[in-house]
Order: structure tokens, then C-alpha cells, then sequence
């Protein structure tokens, strides 16, 4: 097998779970030439990630949309002669570029999404030990990422803690005002500092958090997701919701602290031993409504199980010898 495609995701969180199945490719196929493929909004991740070959990109809200830009898709792909296919996202194109298919494993869906992209390597016989998502970084953008950080002066012996409020989906949403008073107290505790990202539709957010707090936080205002990666990749801790970045922490070896209510932290939380998962433990019957029929259903417009966990949880959560 010399050309590989993995048909990876639109949204940037499942993207980098996806990353997971690539180091058990090389070493199963040590002259492989990987490709990943994967939406407009993730493809900037993974542009210039050492670990693959090549990225392509997926558009099915662009040019990709509909039956003649499936199509136009097909044909892209087929042209590219891959020699296999790793389908993780379950879609009737992939079984149509013209090699071989790997996919999903039909079973219990109630497992993590990295376990479930596994499953489909070692249906085939694939060593899948020690796998787990990774996204890869250069020593330049880490360069770079110190280099920030020291022109914040920031002194290099404090506790550097991410934090992001923010989440594509309001019902995952731990409040603003609980999130500055967390920041303040994590200062106040440990004297950490506290860098707060948002993403490009979170600028907002972000300024409410940063008012809301009697402390002064770093302000990442960067949409790079590579500059993003490296920034935490320099934390000591991360804090936040359940999203993409939540899932970049954990892939560049950040400890994960994340906050979840209506969704399902079995299926999508922070990959590993070393993270940690914060729950209210309110149980209104209704929770975790995503993945699910009715998401959101109630209407309310938040969520009362993720708006039940304390600042004092997941300060408690914290251990700086961890």
C-alpha cells in the first residue's frame, strides 16, 4: 500500500480525534504516503502537520455540495489512484473512489469516537498500542509560541493555564461569569497566569470573560489554529467545553480539563488518563441530550446541568502536581 486516504471530518474536534489512526498507518505501512481529508474550517490544522503527506479538502457546503459536487469530489479522488481507503466517517463516497475500503465496525455506539476509529485498524489486523490523537507541531511555531509568551512577560516559573469559554453550541456553554470568577481564583490560588482564546466568532465571549475578571488575562486573539495549538502546547492546564480546541489541548499533550453537561463525555471527551472530565451530577432525564434526536429540545437556550457545576469543582479538579 503506497497512497492512503483517510476520509477524516468537517468539524475541527472530530478532525483531530481522527488523527489518531495515523502513526498505527505508518508503522503498518512504513512507505505509505497519507492523505487526510477533512473540511474547509479544519484543513488549516492540518496544512502543515509533519505527520501527514498531504491534506485535501472537503467542501459540502462549497463546491462539494450537492449531486454534481459530490461528483466533481469523486472524480478529484479517483484521479489520485489511492491504493486504500480508511473511511471514519462512514460516507458512500469514499466506497467509490476506486481502492480498497476500510470501514466503521458496526457496534455499540456508546464509546469513544477514538476507540470506534480504531476498531476499523485492527479489523485488518493493524497494531493499534499506544495510539492515540495526535496533532504534530514544528520546532518553529513552538518557537514562535515561546517567543509570545515571553513578550507578555510572562514569567516561565507560573502556572500557564488555557482557558476557553466558548463552544459552537450554546447548550454546551459553561457561564461567562463563572469562567472569570474561576480565572481570578486560579490567580489568586496558584498566581497563574490565565491566556483566554475564543474563536473567530467568540471575540465577544472573550471580552465579556476578560470584564467580568478583577485579574488582567493574556488575550489570544489569534484564528490561526496552528498558532492556537502551540499557544496551549505552553500551558500547563487547559480549561474549557466541549470543543475542537478542547480535543487540541489534549492532542498536544496539554492536560484537559473540560467542563460537560449536554453531551456525551463517553463518546467525546478529552482522550486519555491524564484528563480530566468536570460534571455537575444533576440528572434532569434529559442529559446528555447530544448526540441524540432532539438536541436542544427543551428550548431553554442553556443547559442546567452544565450551568450546575461549581467554580469550587473544578478548581478542586486542579492538581499542580499532576
Amino acid at each position: 500500500m503506497k497512497k492512503i486516504l483517510v476520509f477524516s471530518f468537517s468539524f475541527i474536534g472530530d478532525a483531530v480525534l481522527s488523527t489518531t489512526v495515523i502513526h498505527p498507518l505508518r508503522q503498518h505501512f512504513p512507505n505509505s504516503h497519507i492523505t487526510f481529508l477533512v473540511g474547509p474550517h479544519a484543513v488549516n490544522l492540518f496544512a502543515n502537520d509533519p505527520q501527514l503527506d498531504t491534506t485535501f479538502v472537503y467542501d459540502n457546503r462549497g463546491e462539494h455540495q450537492g449531486f454534481y459536487g459530490r461528483l466533481k469530489l469523486i472524480k478529484s479522488l479517483r484521479s489520485q489512484k489511492f491504493d486504500l481507503v480508511v473511511n471514519l466517517r462512514d460516507s458512500f463516497i469514499a466506497r467509490c473512489i476506486g481502492a480498497e475500503h476500510w470501514g466503521l465496525v458496526r457496534g455499540d455506539r456508546n464509546r469513544h469516537a477514538v476507540t470506534r476509529y480504531l476498531d476499523v485498524l485492527t479489523n485488518y489486523g493493524v497494531d493499534i498500542r499506544n495510539a492515540h490523537p495526535q496533532v504534530q507541531l514544528t520546532d518553529a511555531e513552538l518557537t514562535e509560541a515561546q517567543r509570545l509568551l515571553t513578550g507578555a512577560e510572562i514569567n516561565s516559573e507560573n502556572l500557564i493555564i488555557a482557558v476557553h469559554p466558548g463552544g459552537n453550541w450554546q447548550y454546551k456553554l459553561w457561564r461567562a461569569k463563572k469562567y472569570a470568577a474561576l480565572a481570578d481564583l486560579l490567580t489568586e490560588k496558584y498566581d497563574a497566569t490565565i491566556l483566554l482564546f475564543a474563536g473567530p466568532n467568540e471575540r465577544k465571549l472573550q471580552s465579556e470573560v476578560a470584564d467580568m475578571m478583577n485579574s488582567q488575562p493574556i488575550i489570544i486573539d489569534t484564528d490561526n489554529l496552528r498558532e492556537v495549538a502551540a499557544l496551549i502546547a505552553s500551558c500547563n492546564i487547559y480549561i474549557g467545553n466541549d470543543t475542537g480546541p478542547m480535543h487540541i489541548a489534549s492532542a498536544v499533550g496539554t492536560r484537559v480539563i473540560a467542563l460537560f453537561g449536554s453531551t456525551n463525555h463517553i463518546r467525546s471527551g478529552p482522550y486519555g488518563d491524564q484528563h480530566t472530565v468536570v460534571q455537575s451530577g444533576l440528572d434532569l432525564g434529559c442529559n446528555p441530550c447530544h448526540p441524540g434526536r432532539h438536541p436542544g429540545g427543551c428550548g431553554v437556550g442553556s443547559c442546567a446541568v452544565i450551568d450546575g457545576i461549581t467554580v469550587e469543582q473544578v478548581v478542586e479538579s486542579i492538581s499542580i502536581d499532576q
